[in-house]
């Protein structure tokens, strides 16, 4: 009887232990199960939202040329890396990029603390507190001469300085050419998404010229040869109004009137700028762009407005236009004391290239000239973005570089001018080689906010600007 007793008892704590067993059995499986998922799932996202190797990464293959789709795939290295770097899902819809030209690091540090006093003109810029920051090189310095018009093709259009197509006397090779590069805005537009330029410079400077996709290094027909003339040539002025890239612009704003028309008013407050191009043909593009949207709203509905005035600018009922153009001076907006602020400007062109459900890329060039009042410039800078509401959907990008070009000539740069007198440069009281030094082109600071701002980051080529900006846009949503 007792045996049979401790037999049960026995039995009891066997039976016990084989429970615990099993849980423990079915919570170690249960574990297993979970992690397998969680490790399904995080390959799952890394594949769908990671770059894997080179062919992951998109950018607009079919609607750059052949000889830019080389430069493109040989960028897609650093662009790899970049996006290695912290997770964000999110690609942005749209795109702003803010080129001030004339400001480096050593300007913005100067600008934030003086000597004197801490306190005193101490600005807390907007672009500070953006997450990202990046620096981009310039390789000006390793050409000579360095020619202006390539360095801004250069960085809008993602091919190296030293590869970028030389402008030739004979145009036909240009006009009938299929392997033109195309710059960023050109890409944007036939992927679908809205476009704009804004300058406080003329519009047929560099930056509008690369933009443009043009391929000339005459800003009017005045200082054109008469070879190119004869030869089918023409300037940068009549390929931003009447070519593909500057008709489909849905904003442009700036300065120049003096190379878009041959008869211009000519006030005390806006004169004619005489150390720039003149046109002399008798044109009048103003007139060709307004009758050239005339033709287009009989297609398709469209609206569209010019305006050359502050006031009209001003009174304009912004979102309800398609397409803008605004010529607001004869020369550069300095020339014109009666010019719209740069936050007027960047408002407007906002309103007009923003319409629900489809993305835009808008560019802003702000020229500040060693003669100015840089602060005053900055804060006007600070101001303008400190108005545009933060977007979720909007990446934007602030580019600070002092490779400024002020002389109207297409010949040589400043950086190369300085390079090419070294011996004067570094002869002189120690006061005067630092400000020699000062004024030497430095890299282009880039600080960066919004989805997918972490891979702007690091120091990179300049060409990695306008590769980064076609791959977020071509992944964001609006191209599914």
């Amino acid at each position: 009887m007792v045996t049979t007793q401790r037999t049960k008892e026995i039995c009891q704590v066997v039976r016990l232990k084989s429970t615990q067993v099993f849980l423990v059995a079915g919570t170690v499986l249960l574990t297993v199960m979970v992690s397998l998922l969680c490790i399904g799932l995080m390959t799952r996202y890394e594949v769908e939202h990671d770059v894997a190797n080179v062919a992951d990464v998109d950018y607009w293959k079919d609607k750059v040329a052949p000889t830019q789709k080389i430069w493109y795939d040989k960028g897609i290295e650093e662009l790899n890396e970049a996006l290695r770097s912290p997770r964000d899902p999110l690609y942005p819809r749209n795109v702003r990029i803010f080129l001030v030209q004339g400001v480096d690091a050593r300007d913005l540090a100067a600008f934030r603390f003086t000597a004197k006093d801490i306190t005193e003109r101490n600005t807390n810029f907007v672009w500070d507190q953006f997450p990202h920051l990046a620096r981009l090189k310039n390789s000006c310095s390793q050409q000579f001469p360095c020619q202006v018009d390539r360095v801004s093709r250069a960085l809008w259009s993602g091919i190296p300085l030293d590869e970028v197509p030389e402008s030739q006397p004979d145009c036909e090779e240009f006009i009938n050419g299929t392997e033109t590069p195309l710059s960023i805005l050109r890409q944007a537009q036939l992927a679908g998404l809205r476009t704009g330029f804004v300058t406080t410079q003329r519009i047929t400077g560099s930056t509008g010229a690369a933009l443009g996709n043009t391929y000339s290094n005459y800003e009017c027909d005045e200082r054109m040869p008469l070879g190119s003339l004869k030869s089918g040539c023409q300037d940068i002025a009549r390929q931003l109004i009447t070519g593909v890239t500057g008709k489909s612009l849905n904003v442009i704003i700036g300065g120049g009137r003096q190379m878009l028309s041959t008869l211009v008013p000519k006030t005390r407050w806006d004169p004619v700028d005489e150390l720039l191009c003149e046109s002399n043909d008798g044109r009048n593009l103003l007139k060709e762009w307004r009758n050239q949207k005339l033709r287009e709203s009989k297609i398709k509905p469209i609206k569209f407005d010019l305006v050359q005035r502050t006031d009209e600018l001003e009174s304009l009922n912004a979102s309800s236009f398609d397409h803008i153009l605004g010529i607001m001076a004869n020369g550069d907006l300095r020339g014109n004391a009666r010019a719209p602020s740069l936050k007027l400007m960047v408002e407007k062109s906002v309103e007009v290239i923003k319409k629900p459900g489809q993305g835009y890329l808008l560019i802003v060039e702000q020229l500040i000239k060693s003669d100015m009042d840089k602060i005053k410039e900055l804060q006007l800078l600070n101001e303008t973005l400190v108005s545009l509401q933060e977007d979720k959907d909007t990446l934007t990008l602030v580019l600070m570089t002092n490779a400024i070009y002020s002389k109207p000539s297409l010949d040589v740069s400043e950086e190369t001018e300085t390079i090419n007198h070294l011996m004067q440069t570094f002869n002189g009281t120690e006061l005067e080689i630092q400000q020699r030094l000062h004024q030497m082109p430095s890299d282009t600071l880039l600080f960066a906010r919004g989805p997918k701002s972490a891979i702007f980051r690091g120091v990179r080529k300049e060409t990695f600007l306008a590769h980064a900006v076609s791959h977020v846009l071509s992944r964001s949503r609006n191209n599914g």
